[in-house]
């Protein structure tokens, strides 16, 4: 067997993230693992006849990135629909605009999708309506899902085709909302996106799929992200079927980790599928709970969510639980500490290597059947000091998403009370009492792009380049060699770097197979124009991939 390595990177800085080697210059890889990490002297020997080497020519090499929430398919359907964000579309007659000549160009009975409306940014002021969308396509059925993905607009043709008619409850789970005076479907539905599925199914065509998919592919890999955690609460075993079909055919090469809706549990394992199961590049995740206010009060409640929660880890499933409203995020902080002790066995990671601690924390991740279990706090938005000590405590992994504060801050600024502003996505505050963090997008709510909420996650800056919360003396900056104000809620470059590569790994399990760049693990690696850490805060929102590499292979190269 040989001992010459496949691939060597020379001439790079390397940020491995372990603590026991921080810096290189050489990485050289055998198969789909990391061989060895040095300086290039070290590895010469590991030179042979095949082996392809790649001068990176000073540029800093990074872990592959890890995207640890996101939704897979609909940022890909997005992308085929009409492009209804602002600014593209700033009033409710925009929008009738571009669905009526989308509508001319669609054949009859053929959907109409728009992705991304704001009726905050809309000069109305309000969401559209059915009868609004009536008048641009009463012919065709209009869907159109606002920019936070939790609330969406059907037109009348629609509405029939789901089913949904004045007599019609709403779901559980969900609103419809009606006329105050006539009971009458407005059209908008709230937190209803699986309920339209099991209705309707999937409202694309396959072309158009197939395309957004080969799109999907390329965009993430050109971000550096290697790895992706799919967030959706409704994913079933037919959405984990589609996975595999994308994975086997090579259409989706980034890793997979695909989360299960928790109300399809019983369907997996009839199935004979459990936490875990997949290989590197597709697994099966925690189950996903909604934990939301949509209908003024939360949904489901305490008692229900603490009986959801038991019911999950009885079936070997740990929970990711979505919390965005400070009272969400306590009764998930509350439910999660609270697991029945019957289920756990006290079983931990080892600790890091030569000494580092292990990423596990003390509470509310055991092992069940020897099958880590880890819990999660997805958001996690609004936090307030009150809330920080809980949220440790409950030992979760808060999966968060910096990108918000870069892609929505200014409207936070405009319409979130200042008070609760220095809360929104507590970063810093959560990290300095230990919280295990991991970053996200939430994509396709925001751009999957993870430069800007790298930099924001420092910061605190906003798109127009505002601050979200105040700023306070916070000593060196990370090159160690001048003064930095630096945010309240702001982390270290390294600690955000952290947060999108071996956090979203330990989020998942698997920080002992990628997220560092350590020998043994998988070579997951991006290289990048410029060094997050040396650079400018304000100037990483820029930075660009070079090189992706993927289980060993070079998967994506700046054509430039």
């Amino acid at each position: 067997m040989t001992t010459h390595a496949d691939l060597l990177l020379i001439n790079t800085r390397v940020l491995t993230l372990e603590p026991a080697q921080p810096d290189a210059t050489a990485v050289a890889v055998r198969g789909e693992t990391i061989a060895a990490v040095g300086s290039h002297s070290d590895l010469t020997h590991l030179r042979g006849p095949q082996t392809r080497t790649i001068d990176c020519q000073g540029m800093t090499l990074l872990p592959g990135l890890v995207d640890a929430h996101c939704h897979l398919l609909a940022l890909a359907a997005s992308w085929q629909g009409l492009d209804c964000r602002p600014p593209t579309i700033g009033s409710i007659e925009q929008l009738q605009a571009v669905v009526q000549s989308r509508a001319t160009a669609t054949p009859l009975g053929h959907w109409v999708r728009g992705f991304g409306y704001d009726d905050l940014a809309l000069v109305d002021r309000r969401h559209p309506t059915r009868w609004d969308l009536d008048q641009a396509a009463s012919q065709h059925p209009v869907r159109l899902d606002h920019r936070s993905g939790h609330a969406m607009v059907l037109n009348s043709r629609a509405l029939e085709l789901a089913g949904i008619y004045q007599d019609t409850p709403d779901p559980v789970d969900g609103v419809i909302e009606r006329n105050g005076a006539t009971g009458e479907p407005t059209g908008v539905l709230l937190e209803l996106a699986g309920f339209l599925r099991q209705r309707l199914g999937q409202q694309w065509d396959k072309a158009g799929f197939e395309e957004g998919i080969q799109r999907l592919n390329r965009e993430l890999l050109q971000y550096g992200i290697t790895s992706v955690h799919d967030a959706g609460p409704g994913n079933d075993l037919a959405r984990w079927e589609t996975f595999q079909g994308l994975k086997a055919s090579g259409r989706l090469a980034c890793r997979v980790t695909m989360l299960a809706g928790v109300s399809h549990l019983a369907e997996f394992r009839a199935a004979g599928w459990n936490y875990g199961d997949g290989d590197d590049g597709l697994r099966l995740g925690q189950a996903k709970a909604m934990l939301t206010m949509t209908t003024g009060a939360l949904h489901p409640d305490a008692a229900e969510l603490a009986e959801m929660v038991a019911e999950a880890q009885h079936r070997g499933f740990p929970v990711a639980v979505h919390a965005v409203e400070r009272e969400a995020v306590a009764a998930a902080a509350q439910a999660l500490q609270t697991v029945p002790e019957a289920h756990w066995r006290k079983a931990f990671d080892p600790p890091g290597p030569k000494g580092e601690p292990s990423l596990v924390p003390p509470l509310g991740n055991g092992r069940l059947g020897g099958i880590l279990l880890r819990n999660r706090i997805e958001h996690c938005a609004e936090c307030p000091p009150e809330l920080v000590t809980q949220v440790r405590r409950c030992g979760a992994t808060v999966v968060t998403q910096p990108g918000f504060i870069y892609w929505n801050g200014d409207r936070y600024r405009e319409h979130v009370a200042p008070s609760l502003l220095p809360h929104l996505y507590p970063i810093g505050t959560l990290a300095r009492v230990g919280a295990p963090l991991a970053f996200g997008s939430d994509a396709p709510v925001i751009d999957p792009d993870p430069w800007p909420a790298i930099a924001s996650a420092v910061t605190r800056a906003t798109r127009s380049g505002g601050m979200l919360s105040v700023t306070s003396p916070r000593g060196p900056d990370v090159s160690g060699h001048r003064k930095r104000a630096y945010p309240d809620q702001g982390v270290s470059v390294a600690s955000a770097l952290r947060m999108y590569t071996l956090g979203g790994a330990f989020a998942e399990g698997s920080q002992l197979r990628k997220g560092s760049i350590r020998p043994g693990k998988l070579a997951d690696l991006v290289l990048v124009d410029s060094d997050p850490t040396r650079v400018e805060p304000s100037r990483i929102k820029n930075i660009r991939v070079v090189l992706t590499v993927l289980g060993g292979r070079v998967v994506w190269n700046d054509p430039l």
